[in-house]
């Protein structure tokens, strides 16, 4: 079974989201999908009749997202996990009537609006090595975190440098 990306999930009462719902009345609230950016870590592994999920916690709010072995799979398989903790953006998939986080597609993340700050230069928190920045001498780009940042372009010549 493909997981599909439902245009609402469900959440508990405590704001985590459900794993599984077998009405509409069971979950406390229903909110839109849409990609979030998080900082995730392994807090235990739930196993029902129909499926198995590990249940990851932010770090920042303490909120609670269940994610489906085949999510799992593609996460470990990618490497982007270390000491079980893994950064980056994410959005609820659902199978059957089971919910659950996956890693969001670029086309996801880029449909959501940009943060916009102004730096002569930026530091970036994603886990080093990865991929280089777009950022050059142009005057907008973005941020592997998702942030657009302003650059100020400024000639540098040698005689600068060495001084």
């Amino acid at each position: 079974m493909t997981a599909i990306t439902p245009p609402s999930v469900p959440f508990s009462a405590s704001g985590n989201l459900l794993g599984y719902v077998r009405y509409e009345d069971d979950a406390a609230e229903w909110r839109d999908n849409v990609t979030f950016h998080a900082t995730l870590r392994i807090h235990e592994i739930k196993r029902s009749i129909s499926s198995c999920r590990v249940i990851w916690r932010d770090e920042n709010e303490g909120t609670l997202y269940p994610m489906l072995l085949p999510e799992l799979g593609d996460l470990l398989t990618a490497g982007t996990t270390s000491l079980g903790v893994t950064k980056g953006w994410w959005i609820v998939g659902q199978r059957g009537k089971n919910y659950g986080i996956r890693r969001a597609s670029e086309v996801e993340v880029v449909t959501l609006p940009f943060i916009e700050q102004a730096a002569d230069d930026m530091a970036c928190s994603m886990p080093r090595p990865h991929s280089p920045h777009d950022i050059t001498h142009a005057s907008r780009s973005y941020h592997c975190d998702g942030v657009r940042v302003t650059m100020r372009h400024r000639p540098y010549t040698l005689e600068e440098g060495a001084s």
